[in-house]
């Protein structure tokens, strides 16, 4: 019901909706479909194509949850080789229906052994690719928390989890669930976690094309040293004379136009130089800023996070906690 009811939502925006939203409601299909599936088995109503549509289901929902990973975070539609991973789903599902293997348990234990194998392979690209766009953010926003990376955050955690619950369950087999207070377990765990699965999902908007968005006028070239001096040493007068970094919504590609530059330069530099990513550069900057504001006025810590240039006491705090190693009240001891 979980899983019913979040599809019928996602397809009731599917016009409007982007193609990340449009993934997930396939996602949701496959899901209801999988627990369709078990409550026919755990009723003792299952039969042929509904054990054939259940191996299809359960060895296609972690390459579709990857396929809708990598439409939130990436500009690219994912390439047509991603589709390979939902071949051992098919096949399965073939082999079942048509009984070219006679033996059921033949079937079973098959698919007990592909599921870990495309599961894991699947869920290591979902995390690469939420990892890699995390890093992007952080190397395109000065104040990244404010371009909804919470949800990415949670996505990433219930995927682990995810990972974790179906491996345990595909271990111990559907059967070990057979009494009812088994399956409470697992009923309640998969419940609570597909809700929030499509909780954040649907609620989760990145902000892909700005991040991806590829610089037409010329690429960094990580052996350029001397291209990366003279541009971090304009970023370095920006920073200090025009005191840039107080800008809360500054990007790096803005910076980029400030100095002249390209944001693959201009993050590059950063990069090689500082060893830091534009965000936390950026905040070093701010930092400095807001310690001599604390010295030198009666300014409050919210007044002063606001004129350093961060877009609230919460994103002030963790900054300055994480490049500090101590707290802003901590600091002024």
């Amino acid at each position: 019901m979980v899983c019913l009811v979040w599809t019928a939502i996602l397809f009731v925006q599917f016009r409007s909706a982007d193609r990340a939203h449009r993934a997930l409601a396939v996602f949701g299909v496959a899901a209801t479909l999988l627990y369709f599936c078990h409550y026919l088995h755990f009723n003792g109503l299952q039969s042929l194509f509904s054990e054939s549509l259940y191996y299809l289901c359960n060895l296609s929902v972690y390459p579709l949850y990857a396929m809708y990973v990598k439409s939130l975070t990436g500009k690219e539609k994912p390439g047509r080789w991603n589709l390979l991973w939902l071949v051992p789903a098919v096949v399965m599902f073939v082999i079942s229906l048509t009984g070219v293997v006679r033996s059921s348990l033949e079937v079973q234990l098959a698919v007990q052994i592909l599921f870990p194998v495309v599961s894991i392979a699947a869920t290591i690209v979902a995390f690469i690719d939420l990892y890699n766009f995390r890093e992007s953010v952080e190397n395109f926003y000065s104040n990244p928390g404010e371009k909804r990376l919470d949800p990415l955050l949670a996505i990433l955690i219930l995927l682990a989890m995810a990972s974790v619950g179906s491996f345990t369950v595909n271990i111990l087999g559907r059967d070990h669930f057979m009494a009812t207070e088994r399956l409470i377990v697992p009923a309640l765990f998969f419940s609570a976690l597909l809700f929030s699965i499509f909780y954040f999902g649907n609620k989760t908007d990145l902000p892909v094309e700005d991040v991806r968005v590829d610089d037409s006028r010329s690429k960094a070239d990580n052996s350029d040293a001397s291209a990366y001096a003279s541009i971090m040493d304009r970023i370095h007068r920006q920073m200090e004379f025009k005191q840039i970094f107080r800008s809360k919504g500054l990007t790096v590609a803005e910076l980029a136009e400030a100095v002249g530059s390209n944001r693959s330069y201009v993050s590059a530099s950063i990069n090689q130089t500082t060893g830091q990513n534009f965000s936390d550069y950026v905040n070093s900057w701010r930092i400095e800023y807001a310690k001599k504001l604390m010295q030198t006025t009666e300014m409050t810590l919210a007044e002063i996070a606001d004129a350093a240039g961060f877009t609230d006491r919460t994103s002030f705090y963790r900054s300055f906690k994480k490049i500090t190693g101590m707290s802003p009240s901590e600091w002024l001891k």
